[in-house]
């Protein structure tokens, strides 16, 4: 308010110093202080009076059609009266045509915006290029000016009469002295000698947003700000004196040729050192040691925004270094609390300042993984929503220290780009089924092999069911058939056993011959379990769209097959309370019998691109995270389920370094 009440006191001095002026003149001329009432002094010093006020008060804030037709019209009905006054009539003419002009191309500006269609739409392009062109040359200085020329040629051989010839021209200098005036420019100067005792003021306080975020008005020498400036400042509804917010430029934009900046603050401390409450410094040299150990400004992510929930957030991105990817972690305060979230996304958006000013910015979503439990290993759920700006951080986890891991428990790699693991206990993902799913080349059948290679040393007897040949040429297999099968299952055996499909088709002979050999081997175990000796086997299902193919993509469309793999999916259905547990690797959902997929209760999914799996998916890892299937690196999956620790769904980094 002070700096308001200031700025316009600034221009009120300006102006009384003038009218002074015009005062001292007119009585050195006449010996009178006001004027007198006749109709040349009236128009002659009105003229004069509406140029100073228009030029001080009225173009240095706005020059719109609103404000030209309410200008144009008292002066278009006043020369319609004093018309007969001109002994020269072309002067009137040219005067009263240019005024009436400038009242009609504004009058047309505002007939043709439409607030309804869009800035593009023609009508309003035309609106907007009569509107610029009227505001040059409708202003109160070009206008005021010609009533004042105008009128002072129409009365200057009364005035040379009545005050002298160098009336006339000192009138006319004083009119230039009131054409040179650049109010922006001394209000500028006053301001830097009056206010500006300190160098590192910046900027006054406008209004505050949230508890941190502040808009402010930056002075305008001040060009030179940018983001990420450390500022300090003191906001005057704060209860102590001398408490102190410390923060930094969030974001600089222009409106309406003025500067100003989002300010973010993020600590507070108690100083002795004087400052004036709602302006804002920029630190000095001596002060950006100890607040960049009070603030991780590098490590800054950006801020809370609207739209954001209890298990996903949207943020304002702004970083120092541009180096985020989706997968990161990012991590935040609440309730003196530290909650961890994952970025699955993000997209970019405008911000509608006023007319046609537009700020640009990125959003990014992410997902909550909650609060680090160190002890376990694994993320737990924290219920509530962070406020509006609440600052953003890149995650650091170097501090937290991880135990050792041993069976059942495995890590499958770590969150992209920190310390933290995510672990699964393979004994339920055996019991409870999982899938593993991508396209070729992402990694599934490496982290296959170093789960099953896990399985085998851990007792559990493995069994592929391959018809590709690579589970062969890549490890130390044993080819399994029914006169076999019983030393293969016995617990002295340590081998991984390999079923061999003759072809790679989903013909009826491939399937019936892979159902009768898995019922055998659900026969068996359920004859141990009953017998007190229950076995724990895996049946990893390599190209499961060949093995359990979906109805819609069977090779041979007859009763029969249908039936065998529905029955396929009552072992799969069935087998967990025998010891018998699934891992099916397949690079495309919709290929793969739903009835098995569904009793999946962990997947693992790698890069993928088809909409039947991302409609299957999102059943199980949420819309948000399906989105970032498309754009996963090699090696990166997400991981979601029971036998996950955390069960919760995260990308997580699975590549050996």
């Amino acid at each position: 308010m002070k700096k308001i009440i200031f700025y316009l006191s600034n221009r009120f001095i300006l102006a009384i110093a003038f009218t002074l002026l015009f005062f001292i003149i007119h009585y050195f001329y006449t010996s009178s202080v006001l004027p007198s009432t006749n109709t040349k002094d009236t128009w002659f010093y009105s003229g004069l009076l509406l140029l100073l006020f228009s030029i001080i008060f009225v173009e240095p804030f706005y020059t719109s059609p609103k404000n030209i037709i309410t200008n144009t019209i008292p002066l278009l009905i006043s020369y319609i009266a004093i018309k007969n006054d001109f002994k020269d009539s072309s002067v009137w003419y040219y005067t009263f045509w240019f005024v009436f002009l400038c009242f009609l191309l504004a009058l047309i500006s505002l007939a043709l915006h439409d607030t309804n269609e869009s800035s593009e739409s023609t009508k309003n392009k035309i609106a907007e290029k009569i509107r610029t062109i009227v505001s040059i040359i409708a202003t109160g200085k070009i206008i005021y000016s010609l009533v004042f020329i105008s009128i002072i040629f129409l009365y200057k051989y009364d005035l040379d009469k009545e005050f002298g010839v160098n009336y006339f021209f000192v009138m006319i200098i004083l009119w230039g002295l009131i054409l040179i005036i650049n109010p922006k420019s001394l209000h500028s100067k006053l301001t830097m000698e009056f206010t500006k005792k300190d160098i590192n003021q910046i900027g006054s306080i406008f209004s505050i947003q949230s508890n941190n975020m502040y808009l402010v008005k930056l002075f305008e020498d001040k060009n030179d700000i940018q983001k990420f400036d450390l500022v300090k400042f003191k906001e005057s509804s704060q209860n102590k004196n001398n408490l102190i917010n410390q923060g930094f430029v969030f974001d600089t934009y222009k409106l309406n040729s003025e500067k100003w900046a989002k300010i973010l603050c993020l600590d507070s401390s108690i100083e002795n050192k004087k400052y004036e409450k709602n302006i804002v410094y920029k630190l000095s040299s001596n002060d950006l040691k100890l607040h960049n150990e009070t603030i991780d400004i590098n490590n800054f992510v950006g801020v809370i925004v609207e739209g954001s929930k209890i298990g996903n957030i949207k943020f304002e991105y702004s970083k120092k270094n541009n180096n985020i990817q989706e997968g990161d972690l990012i991590e935040l305060q609440s309730q003196e609390k530290k909650i961890f979230y994952q970025i699955v996304g993000g997209f970019t958006e405008y911000e509608k300042l006023e007319n046609k000013n537009e700020s640009g910015f990125i959003i990014g979503d992410a997902i909550q993984l909650g609060i680090w439990n160190e002890i376990n290993s694994s993320f737990e759920k924290f219920g509530w929503i962070p406020e509006i700006n609440t600052p953003i951080f890149l995650a650091e986890t170097k501090d937290y220290q991880v135990e050792e891991i041993t069976y059942p428990e495995f890590k499958l790699g770590n969150i992209p780009n920190t310390s933290l693991p995510s672990i699964i206990n393979l004994e339920e993902a055996v019991s409870h089924h999982t899938a593993l799913l991508g396209i070729t080349g992402s990694g599934k059948s490496f982290l296959a092999r170093e789960i099953i290679n896990s399985l085998n040393d851990s007792g559990t007897n493995v069994i592929c069911i391959d018809f590709t040949g690579e589970w062969k040429r890549s490890m130390d297999l044993q080819s399994l058939n029914r006169k076999n099968l019983d030393d293969f299952l016995k617990p002295e055996n340590k081998q991984i056993g390999l079923v061999e499909l003759p072809t790679m088709s989903n013909t009826v002979a491939v399937i019936e011959s892979t159902e009768s050999f898995i019922s055998t081997i659900f026969n068996k175990a359920k004859e141990a379990y009953e017998a007190g000796n229950p076995m724990k086997i895996c049946l990893v299902l390599e190209e499961a769209h060949t093995i359990i193919p979906e109805a819609n993509f069977l090779g041979v469309n007859d009763f029969n097959s249908k039936a065998v793999v529905n029955k396929m999916g009552q072992v799969a259905l069935q087998g967990r309370k025998y010891g018998v547990g699934l891992f099916v690797i397949a690079q495309r959902t919709a290929n793969v019998s739903k009835t098995v997929l569904t009793q999946c209760n962990t997947i693992i999914c790698f890069q993928a691109f088809d909409e039947t799996s991302f409609t299957f998916l999102g059943n199980y890892i949420g819309k948000d995270l399906v989105q970032a299937l498309p754009n996963l690196k090699k090696y990166h999956a997400i991981v979601t389920g029971k036998a996950i620790k955390s069960n919760i769904p995260m990308i997580v980094d699975l590549e050996r370094k």
